[in-house]
């Protein structure tokens, strides 16, 4: 049985994972921003994500992504560091820095769980936006138990009658004396949408859930030099 991932290039690929020579262009900025198209539930919930930096796997997928002509599209950017799928309501980036940084003592405190954090609400009144956090706080996921600032947002466009729900979990991985990190960001993103039958297949719990295996399955590679 083929599995087909539609690419900037034209590429098509038989199989679960990548070959590695996608992989590669994932991996690397030798070649420009790639693009895909995910178009089947099995290549969804088996592919993996391999990079230099990091590897993760994709949302799990469902029927009903690839009914009436539907699919999950995505694109690596920025030498693999950043990497985006969404179908419409669901929107996923997962993004990483270029090089891991000297610790601060804000990094110190989210180690050791002991960093408090403050309740933010921001109104936009020229695009009549309100956006309200929700709440911010740490959680531990990954293969390695990485502490994660969960920080949730909810956003609403008044003009539009748009409804959009954003939540965010950052990971840190410390070297063994403690003296750098590296963090990867998973950002999940849901806008309501308008059509009422989509509006209760496709929900912000549903995404949460589909996303958990994504947080479970997240490696953060050592490259501290």
């Amino acid at each position: 049985m083929q599995y087909i991932i539609t690419m900037m290039f034209a590429i098509v690929l038989t199989g679960c994972t990548l070959s590695s020579d996608a992989n590669y262009l994932v991996a690397t900025g030798k070649k420009p921003p790639m693009f895909f198209h995910v178009t089947d539930m099995h290549t969804m919930n088996t592919f993996v994500f391999d990079t230099k930096r990091f590897s993760v796997v994709l949302p799990e997928g469902k029927k009903i992504d690839f009914k009436d002509g539907r699919y999950w599209r995505g694109g690596s950017h920025r030498d693999g560091n950043s990497i985006g799928v969404f179908n419409g309501p669901y929107h996923v980036d997962i993004f990483t820095n270029y090089y891991p940084r000297k610790i601060t003592p804000k990094d110190t405190a989210i180690l050791q769980g002991a960093y408090t954090f403050r309740p933010q609400r921001t109104v936009d009144g020229k695009y009549e936006r309100q956006t309200g956090f929700i709440n911010t706080h740490i959680e531990h996921h990954g293969k390695e138990n990485y502490p994660c600032v969960v920080s949730e947002s909810r956003t609403y466009y008044k003009k539009y009658k748009l409804k959009k729900y954003e939540i965010s979990y950052r990971c840190y991985k410390f070297n063994p004396s403690k003296t750098k990190v590296q963090t990867v960001s998973i950002r999940l993103t849901y806008t309501k949408p308008r059509d009422a039958k989509l509006a209760k297949q496709y929900t912000y719990r549903d995404l949460k859930r589909r996303a958990k295996r994504m947080l479970d399955s997240l490696y953060i590679k050592d490259w501290w030099n």
